[in-house]
């Protein structure tokens, strides 16, 4: 929201299913109280929208019921959604949003749609592997379904693409080490939780092998949730997910030992110039990291508002936005966009396009 308020000049409605304890005020923006499962609300709060931001996670289970009205009421839609099984239902509303000129941006957030645009903007000639790695702020605030949704996964089967066939691991398995660009550096990383970049980069970068990992900058809380899985796969050891409230609150207190920068790496491997070649992109935050995964979906609404998406049906995450226009509208946020082209060398920082395709 904050993004959305500097950035552009638009009139904002904020849905809620209760009314907010600490309501923002302010002359451009309104709360009205809505609910998912009450289709004649959902369609009140879209009247004269013009771009509807749907924000209402964890997005697993969750019908199409606002991208169904959005289409219903003309008009353009965004989610932040990662679920896999979420961003895939949207695919059969393409003709339906596209004869009403109707723009589907589904899964606007580091994984799919910052993932594909980074790994677009490294020009591979064909991109066999590509790997996410994220290292999140650790002061910002963490939501009670963002942290379900986390611990949901610790364990538990999770389907991946190696080498173009299907194979099955463990949630919170396989832990390795990820240099960062700074002010982050080191952080060991796990395989997390299913994603949709899977199907999102199979299918618009035929890439073969597509994984993403993520971790704390406590290393002993990265250790203990992958003893946790080994528990689980070995035993009847309960889900976490029954003390997901707890946990977020005491995430919360680690808050204050922690950092606050954040940042996301994407690495493709394949061929580059006819030749073999592995390149590694990210991009940081120095403060606020946490707000890393909300602000494609701002960019794409802004871009909406403004009438430069001009793309209808479901808009293909990896090309929507051209990588000079992406590169810009991060480090007007104040990101950090960085390059390794090989893994033998350091970070370098990226100032604009040219030098990623040097």
């Amino acid at each position: 929201m904050n993004d959305l308020l500097d950035h552009t000049d638009a009139q904002f409605v904020i849905a809620s299913r209760q009314s907010p304890r600490h309501p923002r005020s302010g002359p451009r923006l309104v709360h009205v109280r809505s609910d998912l499962n009450d289709i004649a609300s959902v369609r009140t709060t879209l009247a004269g929208a013009a771009v509807v931001v749907h924000c209402a996670g964890p997005y697993q289970s969750q019908p199409p019921t606002l991208l169904r009205a959005a289409i219903e009421s003309g008009v353009h839609y965004v989610d932040l959604a990662e679920d896999p099984e979420f961003v895939r239902q949207t695919l059969i509303f393409h003709e339906a949003a596209k004869r009403v000129h109707v723009a589907i941006v589904s899964g606007a957030s580091v994984v799919p749609g910052l993932t594909a645009l980074l790994a677009q903007s490294l020009h591979f000639e064909r991109a066999d592997s590509i790997r996410t790695f994220v290292a999140p702020g650790t002061r910002g605030s963490r939501g009670l379904a963002t942290v379900r949704s986390l611990l949901r996964g610790v364990g538990r089967p999770l389907p991946l693409l190696r080498g173009g066939r299907e194979t099955v691991v463990r949630g919170w398995s396989e832990p390795e080490w990820i240099e960062f660009p700074p002010p982050i550096g080191w952080r060991l990383q796990y395989l997390a939780i299913a994603t949709a970049d899977r199907d999102v980069l199979s299918r618009e970068l035929e890439a073969r092998s597509i994984e993403f990992k993520a971790g704390s900058e406590f290393s002993w809380l990265n250790r203990s949730l992958g003893a946790v899985s080994r528990l689980t796969a070995r035993s009847s050891f309960p889900s976490l997910e029954r003390w997901a409230n707890t946990i977020r609150k005491c995430l919360k207190l680690l808050g204050w030992f922690g950092t606050d920068a954040g940042g996301v790496i994407v690495e493709v491997a394949g061929r580059l110039n006819n030749e073999p070649a592995r390149q590694q992109i990210a991009v940081t935050a120095a403060r606020e990291g946490e707000r890393i995964p909300s602000l494609l979906a701002a960019i794409a609404a802004a871009a909406l508002l403004r009438g430069e998406l001009t793309a209808r049906g479901v808009v293909p995450l990896s090309t929507w936005l051209p990588t000079a226009q992406l590169f810009d509208e991060l480090c007007l946020r104040g990101l950090r966009v960085w390059l390794k082209q090989r893994p033998d060398v350091g970070w370098r920082l990226v100032n604009d396009t040219a030098e990623v395709r040097q």
